[in-house]
């Protein structure tokens, strides 16, 4: 099992990427003192004049605010400092194509698990497949150059030339568990990611800022130093939503404070950090909902940010040198309510808290049978 291999990614690029983290930092640093300080100036200087004629008002307010402020940072610090998951922690995966927790997910039809090589024959057979002069170009690849398609991803096991390589034998696959991947290279070979040695399951990439590979990966998010994949995924969508409605209310609490500065009651004295906290509140407020609502449609779609500007190679029926190309068709798509239920959870109860009910184990997903059909047919 993959659970059994020692997957360590390559130490040369392990400088860069310590550099790369600790600077991602500065912007995490920035968030939390820009939360932290706009619920402080909320309740020392809005709070206490737009609710000065009615404290049970004002207590209601306040404990609204501060309730949605707590879920935001609560679902920052997960998207801040949670694993996203990445094909190290594949172990988890049973032999029955699913979790052990929310059961096993329909794959292609004739896909079986069998026997399992050793591990020692496996990391052989992957060394064999790699013609020297192709390893020293990968290795220089890993130092200077990233994938085209995107400044998040670097797929280099999949953009990479054929020169001397063999393909996998059956029981390479089933060793590596890319037996079950529907997501291939455009020869049909499995993908597979040279710079952390790992088979890179379905809807994985390779993130060139964390220098590892990324299960279900959305996007390297800067503000996070993060990034958003398989197990946040739903807190990143939960930040998004409860931020956006602090900022809200904020902008309009702010508003409502400069209402009652014109109308008379508080004389002429404006708190400079009102006047800020409203020109931040308002343009933040209109940002969160463009990307929030654009993130909802990829949702309810079923689509990462990368696979809505990649075109997918997918392998058909159990045939390795059958494979079909396509952007338009979306073999996760199984439904707007299913793609949900996907993401948040079954239970409505776990639906607004950042609590982990994602369902699956980031490596194999259901798929639509009747695009999986059209596919087949194209």
């Amino acid at each position: 099992m993959v659970s059994n291999i020692k997957l360590n990614c390559q130490p040369s690029s392990w400088n860069r990427h310590k550099v790369y983290k600790t600077l991602g930092f500065f912007p995490v640093l920035f968030t939390l003192g820009l939360l932290g300080w706009s619920l402080l100036g909320n309740y020392r200087s809005v709070l206490p004049q737009i609710h000065d004629d009615s404290r049970a008002a004002g207590i209601i307010y306040g404990t609204v605010l501060t309730v949605i402020w707590t879920l935001s940072l609560w679902s920052y610090f997960i998207c801040v400092f949670k694993n996203p998951g990445n094909p190290r922690a594949m172990g988890a995966v049973g032999a029955h194509g699913g979790s052990a927790t929310n059961g096993p997910y329909v794959r292609v039809p004739g896909i079986v698990d069998t026997t399992h090589l050793s591990v020692e024959a496996h990391r052989e057979a992957q060394r064999a497949r790699l013609a020297p002069a192709s390893r020293q170009r990968h290795a220089d690849d890993d130092e200077s150059t990233y994938d085209s398609q995107s400044d998040e991803s670097d797929d280099g096991s999949d953009s990479c030339s054929e020169a001397g390589r063999a393909p996998l034998t059956d029981d390479q696959m089933r060793q590596s568990e890319l037996i079950y991947a529907i997501t291939v290279r455009d020869n049909g070979q499995p993908r597979y990611c040279l710079k952390c040695n790992v088979p890179k399951p379905d809807r994985s990439h390779h993130c060139s800022i964390c220098g590892v590979c990324v299960l279900k990966m959305d996007h390297h998010c800067p503000w996070l130093n993060n990034c958003v994949g398989f197990h946040t995924q739903k807190a990143f969508m939960l930040f998004l939503l409860y931020t956006m409605l602090y900022c809200l209310a904020t902008f309009i609490s702010t508003l409502v404070y400069f209402l009652r500065l014109f109308s008379g009651p508080l004389g002429t004295d404006v708190a400079l950090e009102v006047v800020i906290m409203c020109i931040l509140s308002g343009p933040f407020t209109l940002c969160l909902m463009g990307f929030g609502g654009y993130h909802i449609y990829l949702m309810l779609v079923n689509l990462t940010t990368i696979e809505s500007y990649e075109r997918n190679t997918f392998r058909l029926a159990n045939d390795q040198n059958s494979t079909g190309m396509s952007k338009k068709v979306n073999l996760f798509d199984v439904g707007m309510k299913k793609n949900f239920v996907q993401l948040f959870g079954t239970h409505w109860t776990q639906w607004l808290v950042p609590t982990a009910s994602t369902m699956g184990d980031g490596v194999r997903f259901p798929i639509s049978f009747e695009a999986y059909n059209e596919l087949c047919q194209s």
